[in-house]
């Protein structure tokens, strides 16, 4: 999660086209969950989206402030809330020093209905009666188990904590094995180790874009342990990234040929300290350590990084 955006001049894509009813969507469904703020920046990235062109299709982060009437705080609330419900993504450009926004489609009425983390967060703002309104009255065996369902998903927590101890979700609970989203979570990690079918091939492109427990699984070849995952919970906590945390796993594998809990944490302690919390000042501050230790002038991840960032040159070049 980035809390404040690196590059101000930024792209917009989006992976479906977003239509009338789609944005009937988003206020009646998401509204209540985001706060006006957050729907006002979604409905203005699309419209700047079908507006763009390659000679004007780079806009100015910072100048939002003034086009919405938000303070950059409120911008950067608005635009979190978004990336936690998968509204927008949000890609950093190293070699551009540029930013991607990427929107996505809101949920429709089924899609609504199934996610059991919006349904249960919706339900919670305006009760189960009005939910029925919004939905429809008819059953929905997804639903009948929303009390109990509760998705392990750190992104949205983050962004929107429950009071409620029923629906608190913690990772300490994410090894638990009654929970059906942890059971889904390990499956799909095992099929990954089985068959090696990360979503990201290049290590650097899946550290800026994977969730760090499914990282370490990538380059540790093993199912995270309860420690790793109570480190990536502090770690978060502490107002690192995933971005960053990977950068700490990928040094510490590169460094000692294993991801040792104890260096990492060690490492992220000393960030803490330091406030290092940004991820080109992280990325500098290992590859130095990094050279030193292995006293060696190139490391692997700035070959990974040439060729990730020659891949998205390539990507830019066949739009235009």
């Amino acid at each position: 999660m980035l809390k404040n955006i690196p590059y101000a001049f930024f792209r917009i894509k989006h992976s479906s086209s977003v239509s009338g009813e789609d944005l009937k969507n988003l206020r009646k469904f998401y509204a209540p969950i985001l706060g006006s703020d957050a729907i006002l920046l979604y409905e203005y990235l699309r419209d700047l989206s079908f507006s763009q062109s390659p000679e004007t299709g780079f806009y100015d982060y910072d100048s939002l402030t003034y086009l919405l009437n938000m303070d950059v705080n409120k911008l950067n609330q608005a635009r979190i809330k978004l990336e936690s419900v998968s509204l927008i993504s949000t890609f950093i450009d190293e070699f551009n020093r540029k930013t991607l926004f990427v929107i996505e489609k809101p949920l429709d009425n089924t899609g609504f209905k199934k996610n059991l983390i919006l349904a249960n967060k919706l339900i919670s703002i305006i009760g189960s009666k009005n939910f029925e309104r919004l939905v429809g009255r008819e059953r929905n065996i997804y639903l009948s188990k929303a009390s109990n369902l509760l998705d392990a998903s750190a992104s949205f927590e983050e962004v929107f904590p429950e009071p409620s101890e029923e629906l608190t979700i913690t990772f300490s609970h994410e090894v638990d094995s009654s929970m059906i989203k942890t059971q889904e979570i390990v499956e799909e990690i095992q099929t990954k180790l089985s068959l090696n079918t990360f979503d990201y091939p290049n290590p650097y492109e899946a550290i800026l874009k994977t969730d760090s427990r499914y990282f370490y699984s990538q380059i540790s070849h093993k199912i995270p342990r309860q420690s790793v995952l109570d480190l990536i919970k502090e770690s978060r906590a502490a107002g690192l990234g995933d971005p960053c945390l990977n950068l700490v796993f990928f040094y510490s594998n590169e460094i000692n040929n294993c991801i040792n809990t104890n260096y990492v944490g060690k490492i992220i302690k000393d960030l803490i300290k330091k406030e290092i919390f940004s991820f080109e000042a992280i990325e500098n501050y290992l590859d130095d350590i990094l050279k030193v230790k292995n006293r060696i002038a190139v490391s692997k991840i700035n070959l990974y990084k040439a060729t990730y960032l020659e891949s998205l040159q390539r990507e830019d070049n066949n739009n235009i």
